[in-house]
């Protein structure tokens, strides 16, 4: 695998790479030692302690990483997780502008959104937000002109061929959807984030009440 590696004093980043090989990479790079492992979008940054290994030894292991995880399965040890949403318009305050960009009718969006088999390229923004892509020819969606002061834990935002999923309440400019149950991040639990980077994620639609039920106080 012949991919570009950009080197610093003690992080490297290796670029242009698809989501199922940041899955990859990173998964393989956890046996490697490494002081911390960061998938993007299309990228996946590894930092080193360079008191322990010199910067030629980082880019070497970087690149035998590269070699060896190019026969290697990649998501397929995650299992997938299900996102209960709802679309109704209390919560879609955006659908009828995506689904004009997308040149689709309003209430088709729905079916739409959760046909598309969705991955998660990366997690950042807040601790827990999903950014989630798919393999589907999407016209670019920008985000709003006017950012929202207040957008609801769950929301769900589409960017073109991401879709991102809002964990806590606050400010945000991507067009909104939608509203899943789920938490997606908890401080208190073993493993705080819902997500993980190469996993595969289906979205089953649901009503308002059902919605209220699974999420609780939340909704």
């Amino acid at each position: 695998m012949t991919l570009p590696i950009y080197c610093a004093d003690d992080w490297l980043m290796i670029r242009s790479l698809d989501p199922d090989q940041v899955a990859g990479l990173a998964q393989a790079a956890q046996q490697q030692g490494w002081e911390d492992i960061v998938p993007g979008l299309d990228s996946l940054s590894l930092s080193w302690n360079p008191v322990e290994r010199s910067l030629q030894a980082a880019r070497d292991a970087a690149e035998v990483l590269l070699t060896e995880a190019t026969n290697a399965p990649r998501n397929g040890t995650l299992p997938p997780v299900t996102l209960h949403i709802c679309y109704d318009s209390n919560w879609a305050h955006d659908a009828e502008i995506v689904a004009e960009l997308l040149g689709i009718p309003t209430d088709a969006l729905p079916q739409w959104h959760a046909a598309q088999d969705w991955c998660v390229a990366m997690l950042g923004f807040q601790p827990g937000f999903g950014y989630l892509v798919c393999n589907a020819a999407i016209p670019d969606i920008p985000r709003l002109s006017d950012p929202r002061t207040h957008v609801a834990a769950g929301s769900v935002g589409l960017l073109g061929q991401i879709c991102g999923l809002y964990p806590h309440a606050g400010p945000g400019g991507w067009p909104i959807i939608g509203r899943i149950a789920e938490t997606l991040f908890d401080p208190h639990a073993a493993s705080p984030a819902l997500l993980t980077p190469g996993q595969k994620v289906r979205f089953e639609r649901v009503d308002g009440a059902t919605l209220s039920r699974l999420a609780g106080d939340a909704a």
